[in-house]
């Protein structure tokens, strides 16, 4: 590096399996939800996730959300 910055340390193995066994739970969690549960989450997602993309260019028809009330 030239900026005079040391570069990061590697990950430890323990570090990694930590991680890898929480994603793995994660997506255990996931699974184990119902097709309500599933299609909230994605509804949830979509409500984080589609105004930062809107802020950069303009959402296309097809990826606005359906207006789904519960």
């Amino acid at each position: 590096m030239t900026d005079g910055s040391r570069p990061r340390p590697r990950p430890t193995p323990a570090l990694l399996a930590s991680l890898r066994k929480g994603k793995a739970a994660l997506h255990g969690q996931r699974a184990n939800l119902s097709l309500r549960g599933k299609v909230e989450l994605v509804l949830e997602l979509q409500r984080v996730c589609l105004p930062l993309i809107e802020r950069q260019r303009r959402l296309a028809p097809w990826e606005r959300p359906w207006q789904i009330t519960a």
